[in-house]
């Protein structure tokens, strides 16, 4: 027998596993704990650098100074959230920038980490052991830190989105309705979100988010006089209507930028039919998803695979930060690619074009020697999505095949010991 054999430290016992598994996992929280202590440096030594926060802060002193929250020919701030989330904003706001800054950057980081231990807990399928999960943490810490050190709010309405769907998933409706209203109300494309999940849900679901979209737009009216505010809608629904809605900036990253990359040409009444067929596409696949699996965990998570995936190749206001919502679905994926020997290599493409490959700094460097590298990142949700779709389609095949195979041998087996 090998010496090793016998040595408690080379055991492969359970407890000896449970207790690395627990270190790697402190591990992976201490990391993101070390994020937040980068991100509060930064918001101590230079507080508007590369940060949105700035913009947040000031719309909601606009918004108690009775100054529009869109004019931002005048203001610069470019704000184009509702005036909910402007009052909403208003406790970090009357701080000084650091700390209002280290406070928001706190609760998004805190709520995006609480949102993917959920994601373990009780959405993804399957048996999680620590270490995964740790592994879980930390390759989505690369992927979601651009988006943190900007102070956006991607991570929130992840969170919300993420908490909507455990609360569905234990048949809180009500929750449920106002976690995706709240999200909507801080940017409007998690609608989608909601959409496809009516299409399972419609009688539990319709009316309770619709009812929560409209008590959310009532606290508004409660602070400010009633002209002022109408006049805050009636501008933001002109910002979202006007010419923002077909303004290309730079920093958009979707299926629109493969297209102009690639040397062709699309009209903004075309791409808009694009975005149509390709939302038809995904109500066609979530509707599918709720036939062949018996899996609620399975059913949620392809149902927030397919909206992340759609918002990001063809969802309206998709920018490089906002590529923080694949982070955790691409190491979801990568992670269960090994686990279960499902097409490991697409997983691994997927994951390296939505994560190293598609950082800022990467995409630059490839810049001179590959012109159409700000494409990789909206290339890389097609294998995320097309591994999604073989990963659920082949636990399909095999939960049919047991089925088969249970029915086979209650069949043969003998009458009388059966009685």
């Amino acid at each position: 027998m090998s010496p090793f054999a016998q040595n408690p430290l080379f055991s492969k016992s359970p407890q000896v596993e449970e207790a690395s598994g627990a270190l790697w996992l402190k591990r992976a929280l201490i990391l993101w704990a070390v994020l937040w202590i980068a991100v509060s440096v930064k918001f101590v030594v230079q507080p508007e650098r590369k940060s949105v926060y700035p913009c947040f802060a000031d719309s909601s002193i606009n918004w108690w100074a009775d100054r529009s929250l869109y004019d931002n020919e005048t203001q610069d701030t470019g704000f184009r959230y509702s005036p909910t989330f402007a009052l909403a904003f208003s406790p970090f706001a009357i701080l000084p920038a650091p700390v209002g800054g280290i406070l928001w950057s706190a609760l998004n980081i805190a709520l995006l980490v609480f949102a993917l231990r959920l994601l373990i807990k009780e959405i993804f399928p399957g048996d999680w052991t620590k270490f995964q999960e740790a592994c879980f943490l930390m390759l989505s810490l690369a992927g979601c830190t651009r988006a943190i050190w900007s102070a956006q709010s991607n991570s929130l309405v992840f969170a919300l989105a993420v908490f909507a769907m455990v609360s569905l998933k234990k048949e809180r409706w009500w929750s449920a309705g106002f976690l995706l209203a709240a999200a909507v109300h801080i940017k409007l494309w998690p609608a989608a979100l909601a959409l496809l999940l009516m299409a399972r849900f419609p009688k539990q679901l319709a009316f309770r988010f619709a009812a929560a979209g409209a008590i959310l737009i009532i606290p508004p009216f409660l602070t400010r006089p009633l002209p002022v505010v109408l006049q805050q809608y009636q501008d933001w629904y002109a910002l979202l209507t006007g010419p923002y809605r077909t303004l290309r900036q730079a920093g958009l990253r979707d299926a629109y930028t493969i297209a102009e990359h690639f040397g062709t040409y699309v009209d903004d009444r075309v791409y808009t039919l694009l975005q149509l067929v390709l939302a038809g596409l995904a109500l066609l696949w979530c509707l599918r998803l709720a036939k062949i699996t018996r899996s609620t965990e399975t059913y949620f998570t392809g149902v927030l695979t397919t909206w992340v995936c759609w918002q990001l190749l063809a969802g309206p206001g998709t920018e490089r930060l906002t590529f923080l919502l694949a982070a955790p679905i691409a190491s979801w994926a990568l992670i269960v690619s090994f686990k279960e020997h499902c097409y490991p290599l697409l997983a691994t493409i997927a994951w390296l074009m939505l994560i190293p490959l598609g950082m800022g700094g990467v995409e630059r460097l490839l810049l001179p020697i590959a012109s159409w590298s700000p494409a990789i990142l909206p290339l890389g949700i097609i294998p995320l999505m097309a591994w999604q779709i073989v990963y659920v389609e082949s636990r399909a095949d095999l939960s049919q095949s047991a089925q088969v195979i249970g029915r086979s041998k209650l069949q043969n087996q003998d009458p009388s010991w059966a009685a």
